[in-house]
C-alpha cells in the first residue's frame, strides 16, 4: 500500500508540470498587430439657427465594430447618435467638441471639430396697424421674426396720440378726446446684434359714443320710460338696461325717467326714483336709476273714532315710523278707554303705546283700546281691596280685611264686634257701579262677659268688705281643744253691758296687702270720705249706666277710609316665606348677606307666536309656462313664526348657607325652540293670509314680552 501511494504522488506531480508547460506555451505565442483608424471628415460646415443640420463620421480602417463618442459641447438643438450628429440649432455661437472612435481590435482615434451657428436676419412680419377711435379702447401688436434669441422692440422716432402707449411690441390705451387725426412713428426690432426698423402710420377717428342706461332691481313691478335728449328711447323693467348709440362725443346728453311708478297689481305700493334725471357723456357714458318701494301706511283706532292719531301716509321701505297713542281716552267720569296694544298688519301685537318701527310693508296699524269702568267699594270698617278702574267684560274680585272689627267704646272692650255679611266676592264689570259692604253687629260676647264681669266685681267687693270687717275684730281661738294636746287655760271672763254674741268661726290666714291697679272710669273717684266699698259700688254703677246707654242709643259708626285711593288687588305668586329659624340666624345687616341664588327650572309647555310676513317678492314668470303665466303679478311671501319653551323658574332668595328648603320667588321665562319659515305664493288680488293649516296650529299662541325671553344657555342646568 505504501508503494502504491508513492507511485500515485509522482504521477500527479508530472501531470502538473505538463499542464503548466502547455499553458505557458500558449500564452507566450506571438500576436497579430493592427493599424489605428483615421476619422473623416477633417472639418465641419457651419449651421443657422432654426435650420436643420446633419453630418456623418467614418473611420478607416475600422477593425470589427466601431464605437463613437464625443466630449465637449454640441450646439443647443443638436445631438449625436452612432456616427451622426443631427438636429435644429436654437442658439447662435461657436461650439467645439471632440469625436472619438474605438474598434474591436482596441484601435482608437480622436478628432476635434468646430461648428459655427449663425443667427437668421431680423424682419418685420407686421407692416401696418389698424385705425383707432377717440374714447374707445385700442390694442395692436407689432411683430418681427429672425435673429438669435428674444426680440426686443422700441419706438425709435415719431409720437402717439394722447392715451396710447407702446410697450415692447404692444400699442395699447384709449385715445383721449381731441386726438383725432394721423400719427407716424418708427419701431425698431433687435435680436442679439441684429437690428431692423419699420415705420407705421396710425389714424385716430373722432367717432361716436354709446350711453348705457340701466334701471335697478328696486323697481319690482311696473315699467318706466327712458328719454335721452327729450326723445323716448325705450320702456324698461327693473333690472333692464338699454344702449343708446350714435351720441356726439363732444356733447353731453340729458337722460330722464319716470319719478314715480305705480304697482300694476296693488294700490298701496308704489316705486319712487331716487333721482329722475342724469347726464351722460363720452367720459361718463353709463347711468343707473335706482328705485325704492313706498308703502301706504294707515293709522286707526279700535273702537274707531275715539281719538285721532296722525302719521298716515307713504313711507319708504326701512323708514322709521314713530307715533305714540294716548294711554287713556276719557269718555266721562266713570268710563274711559285704556290703550291695550298696536295691532300690526301681520297680526303681531305691540304692547308699547309708542310705535317705533321700520316700515317693511303696506298696511294698517290699529291702536286697540279696552273699555274700563270705575268700580267703587264702600265699607264703614276694614281695608278694602278691589275697585278702581276695571276692564269691561272682566270679573273683578274684591275683599275686605279684617272681616271682624271691635265695636267702639265699652261694648268693644267686652268683645262686641261688627262682622261683614259678605267679605269677598266676584263682581262682573258691565258698567260703573258702587258696591257697599254690609256689616252686622254681634253682641254675643258682651251679653256673656258683662254679667260675668258684674258677678266677679261683686265678689271682689264682698271679699274686700269681709277683709276690712275682719281686720276690725280680734281673732278668736278655736273653741275646742285638740284631742292630741292638753286643753288651753280658760279664757278671761268679760262682762259687757250688752248680751254676748255667739262665737265667730276662726278667721282665714293673714294675706299680704293687695297691690291694686285702679282704672279710672267716668270722672274718677270723688274726693269724699268714702270707704273702699262705697267707692267701688259707685264706679260699678257708672259702668252699668254706660252699658245701658250704649244698648239703648243708636250707634254712629266711624267712616271707612277713602276707597278711591285703593288700587286693585295685586297677587304675587311666590314661594313660602323662609323658616323663622333661618331668619333668626341671619346677621343684623341682612342686606349685606349674599343670596343663595339656587335656581330650578320646570318645563310647562311649548307655545308659538303669531305669523308675520318677513319678505315679499314678485313671482318670476317663465315664458311659455301656463302655470307660471297664471301667477303673473303675484307675490311670494315668506311667513315666519317662532316656537318657545315656557319655563317656570324657582329662585332662592335666602342668605347663602341657609338651612332647610330653598325659598324665594317664581318666574316664568321663555327660550327659543325653533324658527319656522314658510314660503307661499299669492295671486295678484289674493289677500295675504298666514299658512293654514299648519302643524303648529294646535300649539298655544301667545304674545311674549321681550323681557321674558332668555337664551337657552341662561337656563339652570
Amino acid at each position: 500500500m505504501k508503494y502504491r501511494t508513492q507511485v500515485h504522488s509522482k504521477v500527479a506531480s508530472w501531470l502538473v508540470v505538463i499542464v503548466a508547460v502547455l499553458v505557458l506555451s500558449v500564452g507566450l505565442r506571438p500576436g497579430q498587430v493592427y493599424a489605428a483608424p483615421t476619422i473623416s471628415p477633417a472639418t465641419l460646415s457651419g449651421g443657422e439657427v432654426g435650420t436643420p443640420y446633419s453630418v456623418g463620421f467614418s473611420a478607416t480602417p475600422c477593425n470589427g465594430t466601431c464605437t463613437w463618442t464625443y466630449t465637449g459641447s454640441l450646439p443647443p438643438g443638436l445631438s449625436m447618435m452612432g456616427s451622426t450628429i443631427f438636429g435644429t440649432p436654437t442658439t447662435a455661437g461657436a461650439y467645439a467638441f471632440t469625436v472619438t472612435v474605438s474598434d474591436s481590435a482596441d484601435g482608437t482615434a480622436s478628432q476635434t471639430y468646430f461648428i459655427n451657428i449663425s443667427a437668421p436676419a431680423v424682419t418685420f412680419t407686421t407692416t401696418s396697424v389698424s385705425d383707432a377711435t377717440v374714447g374707445q379702447a385700442y390694442s395692436a401688436s407689432v411683430v418681427a421674426s429672425g435673429g438669435s434669441g428674444t426680440i426686443t422692440y422700441a419706438m425709435s422716432s415719431g409720437n402717439l396720440p394722447s392715451g396710447l402707449s407702446f410697450n415692447n411690441g404692444q400699442l395699447i390705451g384709449t385715445p383721449a378726446r381731441g386726438t383725432a387725426g394721423g400719427y407716424s412713428f418708427t419701431i425698431s426690432a433687435t435680436s442679439g446684434t441684429t437690428t431692423t426698423q419699420q415705420t407705421f402710420t396710425l389714424t385716430v377717428d373722432k367717432g361716436t359714443f354709446t350711453a348705457t342706461i340701466g334701471i335697478s332691481d328696486g323697481l319690482v313691478e311696473g315699467q318706466t320710460k327712458v328719454y335721452v335728449g327729450g326723445a323716448l328711447k325705450g320702456t324698461l323693467n327693473g333690472g333692464d338696461t338699454i344702449n343708446v348709440t350714435g351720441l356726439d362725443p363732444d356733447l353731453t346728453a340729458s337722460v330722464t325717467v319716470d319719478s314715480i311708478v305705480a304697482a300694476p297689481s296693488r294700490t298701496d305700493i308704489r316705486y319712487v326714483a331716487e333721482q329722475s334725471s342724469a347726464s351722460v357723456s363720452q367720459d361718463s357714458p353709463q347711468v343707473t336709476f335706482n328705485y325704492y318701494p313706498e308703502y301706504d301706511v294707515e293709522l286707526k283706532t279700535d273702537p274707531a273714532g275715539i281719538t285721532t292719531i296722525s302719521g298716515s301716509g307713504w313711507y319708504k321701505e326701512g323708514q322709521p315710523l314713530a307715533v305714540t297713542a294716548d294711554d287713556i281716552v276719557t269718555q266721562d267720569a266713570n268710563s274711559q278707554y285704556q290703550f291695550s296694544y298696536w295691532l300690526a298688519p301681520g297680526g303681531d301685537k305691540i304692547k308699547s303705546a309708542t310705535l317705533n318701527i321700520g316700515i317693511s310693508g303696506a298696511g294698517t296699524y290699529i291702536a286697540t283700546y279696552d273699555l274700563y269702568y270705575k268700580i267703587t267699594i264702600a265699607s264703614q270698617f276694614g281695608n278694602v281691596q278691589g275697585g278702581g278702574w276695571q276692564k269691561a267684560g272682566s270679573v273683578m274680585q274684591w275683599n275686605v280685611n279684617p272681616i271682624e272689627v271691635a265695636m267702639p267704646g265699652v261694648l268693644g272692650f267686652f268683645g262686641g264686634k261688627y262682622k261683614a255679611l259678605l267679605s269677598t266676592g266676584n263682581e262682573p264689570v258691565d258698567g260703573p257701579k258702587t258696591i257697599t259692604v254690609q256689616w252686622d253687629a254681634d253682641y254675643t260676647t258682651p251679653i256673656i262677659t258683662i254679667p260675668l264681669t258684674i258677678l266677679i266685681i261683686a265678689g271682689l267687693i264682698y271679699g274686700i268688705y269681709a277683709l276690712v270687717r275682719r281686720g276690725q275684730r280680734a281673732p278668736q281661738p278655736f273653741p275646742y281643744p285638740s284631742p292630741f294636746q292638753a286643753p288651753p287655760p280658760p279664757p278671761p271672763i268679760y262682762y259687757p253691758p250688752y248680751p254676748v254674741p255667739p262665737p265667730l268661726p276662726p278667721p282665714p290666714p293673714a294675706m299680704p296687702a293687695p297691690q291694686t291697679t285702679v282704672f279710672m272710669i267716668g270722672d274718677g273717684l270723688k274726693k269724699s270720705p268714702q270707704n273702699t266699698r262705697e267707692q267701688l259700688m259707685e264706679k260699678f254703677g257708672e259702668l252699668l249706666q254706660k252699658y245701658e246707654e250704649e244698648l239703648g242709643q243708636g250707634r254712629e259708626l266711624p267712616q271707612s277710609p277713602d276707597m278711591t285711593e285703593m288700587g286693585p288687588i295685586m297677587e304675587k305668586k311666590s314661594l313660602p316665606a323662609p323658616d323663622i329659624n333661618v331668619i333668626d340666624s341671619m346677621p343684623e345687616k341682612a342686606s349685606a348677606v349674599e343670596e343663595c341664588g339656587f335656581t330650578t327650572k320646570k318645563l310647562l309647555r311649548t307655545v308659538v307666536t303669531q305669523w308675520k310676513n318677513t319678505s315679499i317678492k314678485p313671482i318670476v314668470v317663465t315664458p311659455g309656462d301656463k302655470k307660471s303665466a297664471a301667477m303673473a303679478g303675484g307675490r311670494t311671501v315668506t311667513w315666519t313664526r317662532n316656537t318657545y319653551n315656557e319655563w317656570e323658574l324657582h329662585i332662592c332668595k335666602l342668605p347663602l348657607g341657609h338651612k332647610g328648603t330653598h325659598k324665594g320667588a317664581t318666574e316664568i321665562v321663555y327660550s327659543v325652540l325653533d324658527t319656522i319659515n314658510e314660503d307661499r305664493n299669492y295671486g295678484p288680488k289674493q289677500p295675504l293670509k298666514p299658512p293654514v293649516p299648519h302643524y303648529t296650529d294646535g300649539m298655544p299662541e301667545i304674545d311674549i314680552p321681550t323681557s321674558q325671553i332668555i337664551s337657552s344657555d341662561q337656563l339652570p342646568a
